[in-house]
């Protein structure tokens, strides 16, 4: 079996007069887990859109486990599986049968999704009266947990997250973290954003930041905190912040 890899080369997208990548090299390898950090409006989510083909780049292109999208998407799309931040779900089926419709689109045989559905659900929803319910009744948190769910019920190489921790209580946060971390092996990856640093430090193996269109560091967890000296989101601060950022300017505070 093949391992994972995804390659981004010379990436350029512009929305109108506003330019996002103006040639974005990425290479992320087997057995990480890659957390892209950065500011609101860096275009962290737009990157992940490319990654998962929802939008098309300007230019470049984005390689996943060494093909494109032009030629083998459905391939692609087979090996991927994603968790946006707005979570698109279908609310007029219920929590389980939405699972059971993920699953038949990927082909999932029906004894082993059964199987898959009931043990990744008894993790997720211990109530499993939930799963009964129609999504349109569960809470944003509920939602999330279910589109993580559906994301790895045909156990993708690459396990893309936009914002996974947002809407999650602490108790679910902490969940999703032991799972991702049991779901990382040496031939996946998962890639992530999210401005929950504490979350992301606890999952990381490494860490891109993205600002004013490129990436101002990519490299190991451990290099970005100095082994543990700074923590994440102090040595973010250091990174990011600008010299212009003054307190004191705002006198009439």
């Amino acid at each position: 079996m093949e391992k994972a890899s995804i390659v981004v080369e010379n990436l350029k997208k512009s929305y109108s007069e506003k330019v996002v990548f103006s040639g974005l090299d990425l290479k992320i390898d087997h057995g990480s887990c890659y957390s892209l950090l950065g500011k609101n409006g860096v275009g962290k989510t737009t990157l992940i859109n490319c990654m998962l083909d929802v939008i098309k780049p300007d230019s470049g292109r984005i390689l996943i486990n060494r093909m494109d999208y032009n030629s083998q998407s459905l391939k692609i799309k087979s090996l991927t599986g994603s968790v946006f931040e707005n979570n698109p779900l279908i609310e007029e089926f219920t929590g389980e049968n939405y699972l059971k419709f993920v699953g038949m689109l990927y082909k999932v045989a029906q004894e082993e999704l059964k199987h898959r559905i009931e043990t990744i659900t008894d993790y997720f929803f211990p109530d499993g009266k939930d799963l009964q319910k129609n999504i349109s009744e569960y809470s944003t948190g509920m939602k999330k947990k279910l589109g993580v769910c559906a994301s790895v019920l045909h156990r993708p190489d690459i396990l893309i997250l936009d914002e996974p921790f947002s809407g999650l209580d602490p108790v679910a946060a902490q969940m999703l973290i032991q799972f991702l971390n049991s779901y990382l092996s040496s031939d996946r990856i998962i890639f992530l954003s999210s401005h929950d640093l504490a979350y992301v430090e606890k999952v990381s193996t490494h860490i891109g930041v993205l600002d004013e269109g490129a990436l101002v560091y990519d490299g190991t967890l451990e290099n970005f905190t100095m082994n543990g000296v700074n923590l994440l989101d102090q040595a973010l601060l250091k990174l990011l912040k600008s010299d212009e950022n003054n307190l004191r300017n705002i006198d009439w505070i």
